[in-house]
């Protein structure tokens, strides 16, 4: 537009007209050029606003001003600045992409501009003409430019300058040990060695209680989680039961999802996908009948009877002297239940504690050559309460620190703070305070999770990258490495811990104690919505969750709408969230969403106006029965994360996935074991998202569909099963994929299981497609289904898979010989089902570490393994198979396997009943 021109016909305006009102139009015209002339300039000074913002933020977390209320309350407002002015050029940076795009939407035809205009609308800049749009961005920065120098102003009266406060001393170093140091302290124990006898010896003798429960009741972050472990592991207890089982517990739970842990853990982490209360419990009824088991429950917080009689009857299926073992906070949880015994623990001791954060800063046992360090390491744990949490959280602080000030100076700070802070140990507020800004934003992300809740690593890496909490600083390292980082950091200083594992997943979760620390320091930025449960200022809340409890009926999502700054969702249930839809206006009230999290419900669709959630960085809709996504997701031009794991009703994705260049995580995968699978297709293009580094699950396409080649330039990572690999025509399209440069964890090759390998669609070279998807040699799992070939390549059997632990050849019926797979030096895992040609696995070579051996379906074979220039060729086979633990033979009636097994002890043969 042509300024000047526009100022020249101000100034020309009829002469009737008054003078004053012209020279008060021409002063206007003049204050709106200059406003938004001035864009660009006042768009970059607000970007270095942001960043001194954040540098105050950071250098206040650092100071002991801090602990003032009225320098909280400063800090709260300074951080809704930064929070505005980081929407208002996430805002800005997005429709600047969007606008490219939708130039190139134009070219692809008149439909493609159709499915774009709610976009620009929910940007607010939809329809406007561009000097309309620039006008209002100008004024949104200057209301927050206002705002800022008010609160400047306040910085002023509080007296706070930039030097002000004592910095803390660093204590102890910044990130954790090499991984052998930092995994000392799981295993290391003090002080428990009489309740562990105690509890042994109750737990392996006779008694005349149906089912006895032996509760280990305590404080929170005494230790009674870590004794439970501890006794779980013993060799004594271990030999006495048949069955050994461990479900950790949260608040909020139901006999249900109890149920349903307990069956898992029986079957080693496989799925139960049994809904049905009443079902539920006959299944586990089958699963511990006749066998004598120990079920630990830790963190049982039930105070109801009827919760453990419901639980207690299939139980009473198990063998005799079956036991109960559980943790808990008080006496209540109990009353009713026949109990065998009771351990009240008590606070370690001040020696034990000083032991024990001693070992936490010496990992390396030289703690004795400082004698005056272990009599100030007394003087601090006297300040513990005799919690080892407590003093392992201390010991973190004072890593590798020998300067006895730094140890003095410790002992001051502990000495400083109040006996009690709202329940919270003083030790334990102290280690928060060390933490750098970046590890405290970070901890205190995770308060809003409910107490005991599970989580991997990955997991909240994600969350924690969709909501920018985690800094680059000039590192060439990925987010999710520098994420990672984070992770392991917390861990090491005991904020999180190992709950256990789901399949291959390594779950996590925070103490008991350490969960009410982040909701403290959290208050009033994360909120639990629950009940009716709120807070007096919704404008300062980010991150929310929402607890749905199953006597509640409808999901009140309208308790949010209050809410409208918020960052963060997450909906979280007793056990699946029974709620199918969406309301619509809920994506109009909550515009600033990063994250969004509705997995584990039952939501069937979303509604259009989720794109109009142009912030979101992490859409999460695991486990739930969406069938498929409308069209608009695929502009949520920022979206990092789009996890869609174990949707078995997801029929496809939308056709403009490839417009989500920033995605990071596409989520596809579904169980490896039962197959469910509603998908036929991937949508074209996907290759040109570049920045995937996860693609779980993706299914090869015919004639002018989603090729293999697709692949060639993602960087992935993790999980990765290709699907219907008979659309793949010879061995130079699979080596288009790439997939010996991509660093695949687990990979699944699957053929469809109707193929006919003598006539397959388009002439598919199956034994050369097989050929050239080489994965990276890094490669931990391999599973090889419906294969139609009849031969291996070699590289099955490569000695250089050095990682190579779990192989998996399943329904390759033409195939009558394996390759040399026992040379694979890790390999500990071999699960081989539905080759109906072979007669025997081939020449013996290797197999030093395989512990397990499953064979099914496998009705022509009639030896193991045949030993080169020996005769009988049974007698060798005890002795190349040194490791192994179990072998397991199905439907496999012709195998006959050598006496010399029977003899073995350590071995445990199972075969169909």
């Amino acid at each position: 537009m042509d300024w000047n021109n526009l100022l020249s016909k101000a100034a020309s305006i009829p002469n009737f007209l008054p003078d004053k009102l012209v020279d008060w139009l021409v002063s206007l015209a003049q204050s709106e050029y200059s406003l938004i002339c001035g864009l660009e300039d006042e768009i970059h000074k607000l970007r270095r606003t942001r960043e001194r913002i954040h540098s105050l933020l950071t250098d206040a977390e650092e100071r002991r001003y801090i602990e003032d209320e009225s320098v909280k309350r400063w800090l709260l407002e300074l951080k809704d600045v930064a929070f505005a002015a980081d929407e208002l050029l996430d805002r800005q940076q997005t429709q600047l992409k969007l606008s490219s795009l939708d130039q190139s939407s134009r070219e692809a035809g008149p439909s493609r501009k159709r499915k774009r205009s709610w976009s620009l609308h929910s940007l607010g800049l939809g329809h406007d003409p561009v000097l309309l749009q620039r006008r209002r961005l100008a004024i949104q920065i200057a209301k927050i430019k206002e705002r800022f120098q008010e609160i400047a102003e306040a910085r002023k009266n509080l007296r706070l300058e930039a030097g002000d406060g004592r910095r803390r001393g660093r204590t102890g170093e910044s990130s954790p040990p090499s991984q052998s140091v930092a995994s000392y302290e799981w295993s290391h124990v003090v002080g428990r060695e009489d309740e562990k006898a105690e509890i042994v010896t109750a737990l392996t003798s006779d008694h005349r209680i149906l089912l006895p429960v032996l509760p280990i009741y305590g404080a929170p972050g005494i230790g009674k989680t870590t004794l439970a472990k501890l006794v779980y592991n013993d060799a004594q207890v271990e030999n006495y039961f048949d069955l050994r089982i461990w479900v950790g517990l949260s608040k909020g739970f139901d006999v249900r999802r109890v149920t349903k842990e307990i069956i898992e853990a029986v079957d080693d982490g496989e799925k139960c996908n049994i809904s049905s209360l009443d079902a539920l419990l006959r299944h586990l009824i089958c699963k511990v009948r006749g066998r004598k088991f120990l079920l630990v429950l830790d963190n049982l917080w039930a105070e109801n009877f009827q919760f453990w009689e419901t639980l207690r009857l299939p139980l009473l299926a198990g063998g005799k002297e079956s036991k109960v073992l559980i943790t808990a906070r008080n006496e209540v949880v109990w009353r009713g239940m026949p109990t065998l015994h009771l351990i009240h623990l008590k606070g370690l001791n001040v020696d034990d504690c000083s032991n024990l954060l001693l070992d936490q800063a010496f990992p390396n046992g030289c703690s004795s050559q400082h004698p005056n360090l272990e009599e100030i390491s007394k003087r601090i744990v006297e300040r513990c309460q005799g919690s080892p949490l407590a003093a392992k959280l201390l010991g973190c602080l004072l890593y590798n620190v020998t300067d006895e000030v730094r140890w003095e100076d410790m002992l001051n700070e502990v000495c400083l703070l109040e006996e009690d802070i709202n329940g919270i140990l003083p030790s334990l507020m102290i280690s928060y305070n060390h933490l750098n800004y970046h590890l405290k934003q970070c901890f205190k992300y995770c308060s809003m999770f409910p107490n005991g809740y599970e989580f991997d690593r990955d997991e909240l890496v994600r969350l924690w990258m969709a909501e920018d909490l985690i800094q680059r600083s000039g590192s060439r390292s990925t987010l999710e490495v520098i994420g990672g980082r984070y992770f392991d950091n917390l861990l090491w200083r005991s904020f999180f811990e190992v709950s256990g594992s789901q399949g291959q997943k390594q779950k996590y979760r925070m103490p008991s104690l350490i969960h009410d620390l982040a909701r403290l320091v959290s208050k009033p930025e994360s909120l639990v919505v629950e009940h009716d449960v709120s807070c007096d200022k919704p404008e300062w809340v980010r991150y929310a969750s929402l607890l749905h409890q199953n006597n509640q009926g409808t999901v009140a999502f309208d308790k949010l709408y209050r809410y409208e700054k918020l960052r963060t969702f997450k909906l979280y249930g007793e056990s699946r969230v029974p709620v199918k839809h969406v309301p619509a206006n809920l994506f109009r009230k909550l515009t600033c969403l990063q994250v969004l999290d509705l997995s584990f419900t039952e939501i069937e669709e979303l509604p259009d106006s989720v794109g109009d959630l142009i912030h979101l960085r992490y859409l999460g809709l695991y486990g739930t029965e969406i069938q498929r996504l409308p069209e608009s997701v695929c502009w949520l031009y920022n979206l990092q994360t789009l996890e869609l794991g174990e949707c078995y009703r997801l029929r496809e994705l939308p056709k403009g996935t490839s417009y989500m260049v920033n995605l990071r995580h596409l989520g596809l995968r579904v169980d490896w074991e039962t197959g469910a699978n509603s998908m036929t297709s991937m949508p074209q293009r996907i290759g040109k998202l570049t920045s995937l580094r996860t693609l779980s699950r993706f299914i090869v396409s015919s004639e002018d569909g989603c090729k293999v080649g697709e692949l060639e330039d993602l960087n992935l990572r993790g999980d990765l099963c290709i699907s219907k690999l008979e659309n793949v025509v010879d061995e130079t399209d699979a080596q288009e994929a790439n997939l010996s440069r991509k660093r695949i964890d687990n990979l699944k090759l699957q053929w469809s299981d109707a193929v006919n390998p003598t006539a397959q669609q388009g002439g598919s070279d199956c034994e050369g497609v097989i050929a050239g998807l080489r994965p990276h040699i890094t490669l931990k799992c391999l599973w090889i289904e419906n294969y139609p070939g009849s031969n291996f390549p070699d590289w099955v059997g490569d000695r250089s898979f050095l990682h190579l632990e779990t192989l998996r050849l399943s329904c390759c019926k033409n195939c009558e010989q394996l390759p040399l797979i026992g040379q694979l030096p890790r390999l500990r895992n071999l699960w081989i089902k539905g080759m109906h040609g072979m007669r025997s696995m081939g020449n013996f070579v290797g197999f030093q570490s395989l512990e397990k051996l499953t064979l099914s379906d496998m009705p022509n074979l009639e030896r193991l393994f045949e030993v080169e220039g020996c005769e009988i060729p049974r007698l060798p086979e005890l002795s190349i198979l040194p490791m192994l633990e179990k072998l397991e033979i199905r439907n496999c009636q012709n195998l006959i396997l050598p006496p010399e097994f029977d003899s073995r002890h350590d071995l445990i043969i199972d075969r169909d009943p």
